[in-house]
């Protein structure tokens, strides 16, 4: 197996792949935002008088902290916006632009999320590599998502079931996509 993806990178597709990647940190930061609310509202309720900077910071940590690590992460990855093509082989995910090329195996993998439009592949609990996937069909992605699992990687989101020892999908839907604008993509198969 072996495709080379090649597409601009997507501001949409970009957030959201940075919300699913800081989601355990997000979340942690508005669960404490919204206690510090509580107890600056039960204080205010048991003791009387104003409790503002718990208040204040409960609000910062619900909405402020989570809203600038999003922001900031996206920034980031956008920064790059150079035209950008990931190779997926049998030997891992590889992705390169004018200023880098990165390249992982399997194993440097923790999980990969089929999420809508893209591919979430998790290097760690904050760390991701969002790859397009626009231009390839539901076959195609099935492919992908066996591979992975062929190889320890677990796989999330799937909308068609897929062996965690490898092989294909079980009833995979064969829906036919047309590419996305702008993206491309080469199946190359090795010669036996």
């Amino acid at each position: 197996m072996f495709f080379t993806i090649s597409a601009q990178p997507d501001a949409r597709l970009i957030a959201s792949a940075v919300r699913r990647g800081l989601r355990p940190v997000v979340l942690t930061a508005r669960l404490l935002g919204w206690a510090f609310i509580a107890l600056a509202l039960t204080l205010e309720i048991v003791h009387g008088g104003g409790y503002l900077t718990l208040v204040l910071t409960g609000a910062l940590l619900a909405v402020g902290v989570p809203m600038l690590l999003i922001n900031a992460g996206t920034r980031e990855a956008l920064s790059d916006s150079a035209l950008t093509t990931y190779e997926i082989t049998d030997g891992g995910v590889a992705s390169s632009s004018l200023e880098s090329r990165h390249a992982y195996s399997w194993t440097a993998f923790s999980g990969v999320e089929d999420a809508p439009g893209q591919l979430i592949f998790r290097r760690g609990p904050m760390r991701v590599l969002p790859v397009p996937t626009g231009s390839l069909t539901r076959p195609q992605i099935d492919q992908i998502l066996s591979t992975a699992a062929g190889h320890g990687v677990r796989v999330r989101g799937a909308s068609a079931p897929v062996s965690p020892r490898g092989g294909t999908p079980a009833a995979a839907p064969h829906s036919q996509r047309q590419p996305e604008q702008g993206a491309t993509i080469h199946q190359f198969r090795p010669r036996s």
